[in-house]
């Protein structure tokens, strides 16, 4: 077990990392073109509920050629070219098929999202400059993707790190530098796109792992049973979080805004989790590629013990400090104490739902797809369901608060399903697996415990 905890952590470490950037990117960008003009922080406001379908399909195709990549790793196959291109273009299908369907309707989105007059011409234009710069993001992410799933998880963060410095510094210069107000951001995107791109296929020409250009039809198989699934929990979650927003507005733009910093505080706090799962989802997959009876429990199990040493740890911390927290992220007493409320009442869920996070995400990746979509589906539907008979006739947002601890806390369910789930699949496995030949050493080389 120590050997997997330690294969995990060497993983998780530099994911960790580019996760990080990730999440603070967003930040970033919008204090930016706050900076800039009220015309390029109205037109990415309006954008933000769109940029979550983007998102959605970077995640799908992100975890498409990771969970390739660590499925031929496994059986020993190390060369990622065809992978890379097959990968990106079934995303430049998708991204096309999506971008170009938000270009024809973005007046009547604009009008949708409540677009001033002022505004409707310059959104529609700029949506639609989002989404050609968006296809570019393709060559990064699968660059970085396919690194990981072959268990090279530093020279990933290396390009996402890349990817981040460009766009930021590309914002900087077209926004600040020359003035471009709005027309900034999709032009850093696309340069973001192309830059990291290119820097991402030097690094896999570095390691070697360019060799076999061609086809890999597997890819559409992993696309339908992993990458799709990760993606339609993440657009759930984003609607679970939109009908909270629906709920607390009754009781104030304070309570909205608290609920918003402290939700952004929350994605921080779930991302050990969330690259926890993902880093034994590589490991598991890696063994699934090997084949020979190898055994799933034992990563899930590591995975799920450094979660919850994280969690024993970040849990407490957070609670404490919540009054600090909330006046850190917020200059109004109102709005931080809102926040220090969220934090008060959900914060010592948190435990229980890093554990599930973990092994959901571990989960979707390896077979378990449709399992942890039933999972999610449920979670989503009872606490939105069960919070609006709370909040109702409520005169603040405790028992809406109250019922996403709850919930956060009898997802410890799904994590106990995960893992039988799992123990069953090495049991079927072990069980499919044909008898030794005589003088045969059958021993995986990632290990059968």
């Amino acid at each position: 077990m120590t050997a997997h905890r330690q294969q995990l952590a060497r993983l998780a470490a530099p994911m960790a990392t580019a996760q990080l950037l990730a999440i603070m990117v967003p930040i970033i960008i919008v204090a930016m073109l706050g900076w800039m003009d009220d015309r390029a922080i109205q037109l990415r406001s309006l954008y933000f509920p769109l940029a979550f379908l983007f998102f959605a399909v970077q995640m799908a195709f992100d975890v498409t050629g990771q969970t390739v990549t660590a499925r031929r790793a496994g059986r020993g196959e190390q060369d990622v070219a065809a992978t890379v291109l097959t990968v990106g273009a079934l995303w430049l299908v998708a991204g096309v098929v999506l971008g170009g369907g938000l270009s024809v309707g973005a007046s009547a989105l604009g009008d949708i999202l409540g677009t001033s007059e002022q505004y409707k011409t310059d959104f529609a234009q700029f949506l639609r400059e989002m989404s050609l710069a968006n296809l570019t993001l393709a060559w990064p992410v699968v660059c970085s993707s396919v690194l990981r799933g072959s268990g090279r998880a530093g020279p990933a963060a290396v390009i996402m790190a890349v990817s981040t410095t460009v766009e930021i510094g590309g914002l900087a210069v077209l926004g600040f530098g020359l003035d471009l107000g709005a027309t900034a951001l999709p032009l850093a995107t696309a340069l973001n796109g192309l830059v990291a791109g290119a820097f991402g296929m030097v690094v896999l020409a570095r390691q070697g792992l360019l060799k076999e250009w061609g086809w890999r039809p597997e890819a559409l198989g992993f696309l339908l049973s992993a990458g799709l699934p990760v993606s339609l929990v993440n657009l759930v979650m984003f609607g679970m979080n939109f009908a909270f927003v629906m709920m607390l507005t009754p009781f104030g733009p304070d309570v909205v805004t608290g609920f918003a910093t402290a939700t952004t505080i929350q994605n921080l706090v779930i991302m050990p989790a969330m690259v926890l799962g993902s880093a034994a989802a590589i490991l598991m997959n890696q063994r699934l590629g090997a084949g020979t009876g190898a055994r799933l429990t034992p990563v899930l199990t590591a995975a799920l013990q450094i979660t919850a040493v994280v969690y024993a740890v970040i849990v407490p911390i957070l609670w404490l400090l919540r009054g600090v927290l909330g006046h850190l992220t917020a200059e109004s007493d109102r709005v931080a104490n809102e926040t220090a409320h969220y934090i008060a009442i959900v914060g010592p869920s948190y435990l229980a739902l890093g554990l599930v996070l973990t092994a959901l995400m571990a989960l979707e990746q390896t077979g378990g797809a449709l399992l942890s979509l039933a999972g999610a589906a449920i979670y989503v539907f009872g606490s939105v369901a069960i919070g609006a008979l709370a909040s109702s006739g409520a005169d603040g947002p405790t028992p809406l608060y109250l019922t996403m601890s709850v919930m956060n806390a009898t997802g410890i369910l799904a994590m106990i399903t995960a893992l039988a789930y799992t123990r069953r699949q090495d049991g079927r496995r072990l069980r499919a697996e044909p008898p030794p030949l005589p003088d045969v050493v059958t021993q995986s080389p990632v290990g059968r415990d």
